[in-house]
């Protein structure tokens, strides 16, 4: 595998929690992109494919807070 030395170590050694907060943050970034642009459908696409990732979570971790991952990948930050 190859890794920057930007890279959180967490994330290159598949910590699961590391993982969900870098998707989430990635999707989240891509959703502000879309309503920022004015592209509601873009913006739909993206909160699909944010669900579609945390079915798949869900289904390997059974504590996995989903709501909060979707909410963390669509909304910005608090």
């Amino acid at each position: 595998m190859i890794a920057s030395a930007a890279m959180n170590p967490a994330l290159v050694e598949g910590d699961p929690e590391a993982v969900e907060q870098f998707v989430a943050r990635v999707l989240r970034r891509a959703h502000e992109s879309a309503e920022a642009r004015n592209a509601p459908n873009e913006a739909r696409a993206i909160l699909g494919v944010a669900h579609l990732f945390a079915d798949e979570l869900i289904a390997s971790h059974p504590g996995f807070d989903r709501l909060g991952f979707v909410a963390a990948a669509t909304e910005g930050p608090s």
